[in-house]
């Protein structure tokens, strides 16, 4: 049977969505197998401070008779099912979901995650990671694509802002690579015809990264910039600038003009 440690908090207290720890899981049947670290989410119904009115979040998603705290493990199990392809790459590889019995003898749902190292855009700066001008472009498109890539599994993230995308950089060549984190509020895109409208809800979420980063200003001119490129996801920013979000427009740098095909090219 596995046996999962709680070993350090890395988020916590009343009114939060969800009890994050650093831990380890073992093996009672198997204890000369070395423990594995993990990350353990659990879903605490004695913090969330959540009525039934959070059944209106999901929509489709019907959990009405369930508790909060069940509701929202159920939505992050099935937001994670949707998104197996992405597992590893653009979100964390999941270990499962269990329902523990807790120190305290309160019984709560858990999902048991990789262990991700990194910051997220809330606890570091531009200058920490060594980003430039062009760095801080292709931070843009790396929350872009992995938002893309989520909704082409039909999963809209819903609450992307800076505690929730882990960033990768390289300073040498300004690569950026981004791991999306927290997936209990994702809703389904809906009808066909009604999803590129809806998923670039997601894409203008993404200024909450730069302003946890301090650079905010510079969210308009990435949006502007991709705009005028082939890039996977300028159907969304056109809904956005349809809606005059983009307005006015702020001119490209030169520098930046051939980052999108350098990227394509690489």
């Amino acid at each position: 049977m596995p046996l999962l440690v709680l070993q350090a908090p890395i988020q916590g207290g009343d009114g939060k969505w969800s009890q994050v720890w650093r831990g380890v899981m073992t093996s009672q049947d198997f204890p000369d197998v070395s423990p594995v670290p993990v990350i353990i989410k659990l879903f605490q119904e004695s913090y969330l401070g959540l009525g039934p009115e959070i059944g209106d979040l999901w929509g489709d998603l019907d959990y009405a008779e369930w508790l909060p705290g069940a509701r929202l493990a159920a939505n992050e199990a099935w937001a994670y099912d949707r998104m197996r392809a992405l597992q590893g790459r653009t979100v964390p590889w999941s270990y499962g979901f269990c329902k523990c019995l807790l120190p305290n003898g309160e019984a709560t749902f858990g999902h048991v995650m990789e262990v991700i190292e990194g910051p997220t855009a809330s606890t570091t700066t531009p200058d920490e990671l060594g980003l430039d001008e062009v760095g801080i472009f292709n931070l843009g498109d790396a929350v872009a694509t992995a938002l893309h890539e989520m909704h082409e599994c039909g999963v809209l993230h819903n609450d992307i802002k800076g505690d929730n995308v882990i960033i990768h950089h390289n300073p040498s060549n300004q690569d950026c690579n981004v791991v999306l984190l927290d997936f209990a509020l994702c809703t389904t895109l809906g009808p066909p015809s009604e999803q590129t409208e809806v998923a670039s809800e997601d894409m203008a979420r993404i200024t909450r990264v730069f302003a946890a980063l301090g650079i905010r200003p510079r969210a308009r001119a990435w949006f502007c910039s991709r705009l005028q490129m082939n890039v996977p996801f300028r159907e969304k920013l056109a809904v956005l600038d349809r809606e005059g979000w983009l307005s006015p427009r702020e001119p490209l740098p030169d520098e930046l003009k051939c980052s999108w095909a350098d990227f394509n090219n690489a």
